[in-house]
């Protein structure tokens, strides 16, 4: 890949930057609702985000002018509608290098928290647009804990900081907002030119995994149990192996406890 095609100073003119807003998933569609398309990597960063949402449906918290929350627009119609995971094997893993380049260690818990240690530091919500054949667009909001020091009681035991794993400090947000996405977008571009093969990606993925290979303890429905988390596939299948079989999960069949 070029050097100069995903560096801070391409994508800056692509980043806007607000003191406060509800939700930049929600910002940024709205904005792609006009007739206008926005172009390819324009994103959003909140300085402070008061309606943050993730996963599960699960609100996001996030202290003001502490954090990287942010969300950005592409457009991947390089993948398929069966390709849905790719995406998020990809941006995942364009944190896990930003946070090396930091000289941060990190690993993925399925599908996309990123932790430290044993605490979620990072996560991820992709909304897509499909036709019948292709992903046409995709939001991706993603929110970093950075400089936060303190969180509240029900989210304290599973969610942490940079600042509070590693001692870390970032001064400038915003330029490691757009640090943060060109890791990203070498991620995607790397895929989109098979420069980076889907089995490599695939991988790297599983090489980045929480407590892999490790016995532990997850629950689905109303049933717990302790299992090993041997793989997951490229389309985000979670192959779990119990004493008697291993079995697989999709997203939203089965949680990780964390202890």
């Amino acid at each position: 890949m070029q050097n100069n095609t995903f560096s801070g100073e391409s994508l800056r003119q692509k980043l806007i930057v607000l003191d406060e807003i509800g939700s930049t998933n929600d910002y940024l569609k709205s904005k792609l609702s006009n007739f206008k398309p926005l172009p390819e990597w324009t994103a959003i960063m909140a300085k402070n985000q008061t309606m943050g949402r993730g996963q599960r449906q699960n609100s996001w918290k996030s202290e003001p002018n502490s954090n990287i929350t942010f969300s950005f627009v592409i457009y991947p119609n390089h993948l398929s509608l069966q390709q849905h995971f790719t995406l998020n094997m990809l941006v995942s893993l364009g944190i896990i290098d930003w946070l090396m380049s930091l000289h941060i260690d990190s690993t993925i818990k399925w599908p996309n928290d990123i932790m430290i240690g044993n605490k979620k530091i990072s996560g991820i919500l992709i909304e897509n647009i499909s036709n019948s054949k292709e992903i046409r667009q995709s939001i991706i909001g993603i929110g970093v804990n950075v400089n936060q020091k303190q969180f509240s009681e029900e989210f304290s035991n599973r969610a942490s900081s940079i600042l509070n794993e590693t001692g870390i400090f970032i001064e400038d947000l915003e330029s490691e907002c757009l640090n943060l996405l060109t890791f990203i977008a070498k991620r995607v571009e790397s895929h989109k030119k098979n420069i980076l093969t889907d089995k490599d990606l695939l991988t790297e993925y599983n090489n980045n995994l929480f407590r892999r290979d490790i016995p532990a303890f997850y629950s689905s429905g109303n049933i717990s149990f302790e299992a090993t988390l041997v793989k997951v596939d490229g389309n985000g299948q979670l192959y779990l192996r119990t004493k008697e079989e291993v079995k697989t999960y999709y997203f939203k069949e089965v949680v990780f406890q964390m202890q």
